[in-house]
């Protein structure tokens, strides 16, 4: 008798990216929404960082005339480590997405609203509640283009690092970063400001200036990113 054959999986089939590992294989809804929340981080990550905090709760309380967002589901959805959100935060965002989009809140927000943009796909469509529902889950995919980026809890040891092995390469081709050479270099890029003080750079300044750092320096977007990968190998926990 030979029995059942045993059954192996590779294991990235079955480690969630933005979690612990599973202890069986995903099925197609499991895997189908880990894929939906990490498409929404995408998406959430950079609009909600339009606004402090504060800056967003008071919005959406002024905008909807409720306190239904709180600080942990905004950290929670650009973490990716909020997993099921009550269908109420997402009617909420939803909504405040579609008034930010019409303009259709309340007057006297100033810089609440001025500039900011509401979270569309990639065509331009603006996403309302059922949007975001659809999105989260995996049942609408928003285009989203798979680019490099920095985890909005990595940000400070990576500014801290990167900023480290950026001084030491700009020094070693004579280029006086901290004095002489200081004005033109954050000119170029402006997330060198940060990253050659010691202070931590938000991920999305510091993946829009790669390709100008990489001119300044004369070397390639990928040498840049292998200083980071290494970064986050070291410090991203297994």
């Amino acid at each position: 008798m030979t029995g059942n054959p045993t059954r192996t999986y590779d294991v990235l089939t079955y480690v969630f990216r933005m979690g612990k590992p599973s202890q069986f294989p995903p099925g197609p809804i499991t895997s189908q929404t880990v894929e939906g929340r990490e498409q929404f981080r995408k998406l959430f990550k950079p609009w909600s960082r339009q606004w402090s905090q504060p800056g967003l709760l008071k919005l959406a309380e002024a905008v909807l005339g409720d306190k239904v967002i709180h600080s942990s589901q905004i950290s929670g959805f650009a973490t990716g480590t909020l997993r099921d959100p009550a269908p109420k935060v997402l009617l909420a965002l939803g909504k405040l997405n579609v008034a930010l989009a019409n303009k259709s809140y309340p007057v006297g927000l100033g810089k609440l609203v001025e500039g900011k943009t509401p979270m569309t796909t990639t065509s331009g469509e603006v996403l309302g509640p059922a949007e975001l529902f659809l999105a989260f889950v995996g049942e609408l995919s928003l285009g989203l283009p798979d680019v490099q980026e920095i985890p909005l809890e990595m940000e400070a040891v990576v500014s801290k690092e990167f900023g480290r092995h950026l001084r030491m390469a700009f020094a070693a081709q004579g280029i006086d970063w901290h004095v002489e050479d200081h004005q033109r270099l954050v000119k170029a890029a402006p997330a060198l400001a940060g990253l050659l003080g010691g202070q931590t750079v938000q991920g999305e300044e510091v993946v829009r200036d790669i390709p100008r750092i990489a001119e300044l320096l004369s070397t390639t977007e990928g040498e840049l990113w292998d200083a980071i990968q290494l970064t986050l190998s070291k410090h991203l926990p297994e």
